[in-house]
């Protein structure tokens, strides 16, 4: 049994801590400070400001370095400490966008859920906006921004056709939910003093097509950006029009990454979602289950009405990042099975305390990144 410790040692104890959470304090100012100028130069270079390759590496490092018993205790720690980084460098994003966004020309080819949404959303913004289809040959000469809101295959084909009419200094972004194969592309497409820009818009419904679009589908949502690389990269001024732009028609976050981590992030967050929702929805408990079933259910089932044609193509065209989080997620799963098969309660709560645990993290830095 330890032995309490005496006064005199309870005080020796407190002041040490106090010295030691002076120190924390003092170099925890000096860590913001160097991220937050290390964000800015980002930005300004329009590179993507967070490096979840670095933070991993970083949570790994500190796990190795600290005995096991305080390892997820530290790992919480540098999560938090990344989460509240986050905040800052938004905080001061947010600063810099205070800057009146560009009242651009903008031309929204694509007239389906995304498109009719961009377009309805930019003119309540107060944009000059045209509509176009995808057939549509003309009406984009002197827009400013040239939204493609089309299928990723459709991108670059389009692109490539009508980019003699863009206007010098136009910017271009697509909306593809696809990165890598979209970039790879446009990196073929000759310039004439336009600009190219990768996006994704982090926002739709369960139904598709310009009758369901709406003027207020982006509010609060991220977009997500991709500037291309080397000398073709979109410079900082273009960047920063372009987050002021996005912000004007309702975007809440504006984050700039690169096209294979936008891509392994989408297969996770999105891809695999949907078709845990498809397999899940095709069991033939399905039709008996009104009655059976409450809020876990309609959570499961609600995004299994996705459109055949359109996420097909999403599938196929990121398999290689989404096979990889199939083949994590089978195993996860082929694991529980296992742990079930041999009746492991052990087993069985242990995981059920991990999944606990990592949707307590996920919460507590969505607390600094979205508030």
């Amino acid at each position: 049994m330890k032995e309490k410790p005496d006064g005199d040692g309870l005080a020796q104890a407190r002041a040490e801590i106090d010295r030691i959470n002076d120190e924390l304090v003092r170099l925890f100012v000096r860590r913001l400070d160097l991220s937050s100028k290390i964000a800015s130069a980002k930005r300004a270079a329009g590179k993507p400001v967070t490096d979840p390759q670095r933070e991993r590496e970083i949570l790994s490092r500190v796990g190795a370095s600290v005995p096991p018993e305080y390892e997820s205790a530290a790992r919480l720690l540098f999560s938090t400490l990344f989460s509240v980084s986050k905040a800052r460098q938004r905080e001061l994003m947010r600063a810099a966008d205070a800057v009146v966004p560009p009242k651009w020309r903008v031309a929204v080819v694509g007239m389906g859920l995304i498109g009719g949404s961009f377009e309805k959303a930019a003119a309540k913004a107060g944009y000059a906006v045209r509509a176009l289809h995808h057939g549509d040959s003309t009406g984009f000469e002197d827009a400013d921004l040239v939204l493609v809101c089309l299928p990723p295959d459709a991108v670059v084909p389009w692109v490539e056709a009508h980019c003699g009419g863009f206007r010098k200094g136009a910017t271009v972004v697509d909306i593809a939910g696809v990165k890598t194969s979209v970039m790879e592309g446009m990196a073929r497409v000759p310039r004439d003093g336009w600009t190219f820009v990768g996006g994704h818009p982090m926002a739709g419904r369960e139904v598709t097509g310009y009758e369901n679009s709406l003027a207020d589908l982006f509010v609060g949502a991220s977009m997500i950006l991709v500037p291309e690389a080397g000398e073709r990269a979109a410079d900082g001024g273009v960047m920063s029009r372009l987050e002021a732009f996005f912000r004007s028609v309702g975007f809440e976050r504006v984050v700039v990454t690169t096209a294979a981590e936008h891509d392994e992030m989408i297969a996770f967050t999105s891809q695999l979602c949907h078709a845990m929702a498809t397999a899940y929805a095709r069991d033939g408990l399905v039709p008996g289950t009104p009655g059976f079933s409450a809020g876990s259910f309609a959570d499961m089932t609600r995004i299994a009405t996705q459109d055949p044609a359109i996420w097909s193509e999403l599938f196929l065209a990121n398999r290689g990042p989404l096979l990889s989080v199939v083949d994590r997620f089978s195993s996860r799963i082929g694991e529980f099975r296992s742990a079930l098969e041999a009746c492991d309660r052990d087993a069985v709560s242990r995981m059920i305390a991990e999944g606990a645990e990592a949707k307590r993290r996920l919460n507590l830095a969505a607390d600094f990144w979205y508030n």
